[in-house]
């Protein structure tokens, strides 16, 4: 019986370690938005981390896309805030995001602002690795853009 205890318990030790990283990254589709100019330019006041800005940059290029003949789109990254919080048996990650748009149409003497905010938070407790702390900041910075997306398009 002792023979088949120790047996037992090593194989439930050696299930449960792990070399890869358990947190899986988030994957998310971020829908197009169409703006009624002939420009568009983004602007970013705060350095971001190279993640965020790669993120950020992605999006933009790919997801915010023109299709008029006049006018032009200023998208303003005004803040970013990255706070990592000790909690009980873990870590904390805030990130959020300060922006503005400006959409001016000369010929038709318009000009619309839109300002907003967004943010998210991921949480890690227990036993991890620094690899699975790097994982959650950058799935909580992919949700931020994904947040970002939602946003402006709800408020165009």
């Amino acid at each position: 019986m002792n023979k088949f205890l120790i047996v037992f318990l090593s194989f439930i030790f050696t299930s449960c370690s792990a070399n890869e990283s358990l947190i899986n990254p988030i994957k998310s589709e971020l829908e197009v938005i169409t703006f009624d100019v002939v420009e568009k330019k983004l602007h970013v006041e705060k350095n971001l981390p190279e993640n965020a800005e790669k993120l950020l940059t992605k999006w933009f290029n790919d997801k915010v896309k023109i299709n008029g003949f006049d006018g032009q789109l200023i998208f303003t990254i005004i803040d970013y805030s990255q706070n990592i919080i000790s909690i009980i048996d873990g870590k904390k990650v805030e990130i959020s995001l300060n922006f503005n748009l400006v959409l001016t149409k000369p010929t038709m003497s318009q000009t619309k602002f839109i300002e907003g905010t967004v943010s998210s938070y991921g949480t890690l407790s227990g036993n991890f690795s620094l690899n699975d702390f790097d994982s959650i900041i950058e799935n909580t910075q992919n949700d931020l853009i994904l947040r970002l997306s939602r946003d402006l398009q709800s408020k165009i």
